[in-house]
């Protein structure tokens, strides 16, 4: 079914069953510290959260957060990394996932305005940010 939003691809991506099967329990606390200081780091900014784990379907966003002026949205993606070596390995199908997620959150709210995904990088004990891609998934 195809359709005009730029967040929503038309090719239906499955969703990996894995993926949470994967992620080892003591990996969890971090991935939550890793989510704090990323929410940390853009509400001194000034933005505002709106949803956290906003789950649509089998589609979820980690963090959504509206600018200071609320003329953009943004979809935050973070990762927790262990060590510091390349940035995170984030693909297309986790792309659309996200996307997907997004606009219908945006559909939910009625949002007309702009959107951005952003990787957000964490890295450390205590965790904190490391790196923020903003608009990160050119060249995925």
């Amino acid at each position: 079914m195809p359709h005009s939003d730029p967040f929503c691809p038309s090719a239906s991506l499955p969703a990996n069953p894995l993926v949470r099967s994967l992620a080892p329990t003591a990996r969890r606390p971090r991935g939550l510290e890793a989510e704090e200081a990323a929410l940390a780091h853009y509400t001194a900014q000034g933005y505002v959260l709106l949803a956290r784990n906003w789950r649509h379907r089998r589609f979820e966003v980690d963090l959504i957060l509206a600018s200071p002026n609320r003329s953009i949205l943004v979809a935050a993606e973070v990762k927790f990394q262990s060590r510091l070596t390349d940035f995170a390995p984030w693909n297309r199908p986790q792309l659309a996932r996200i996307q997907r997620a997004a606009a219908a959150f945006g559909r939910k709210q009625r949002h007309r305005g702009s959107w951005r995904i952003d990787l957000v990088r964490c890295h450390g004990s205590p965790v904190r940010v490391v790196e923020v891609r903003e608009n990160g998934w050119v060249g995925i």
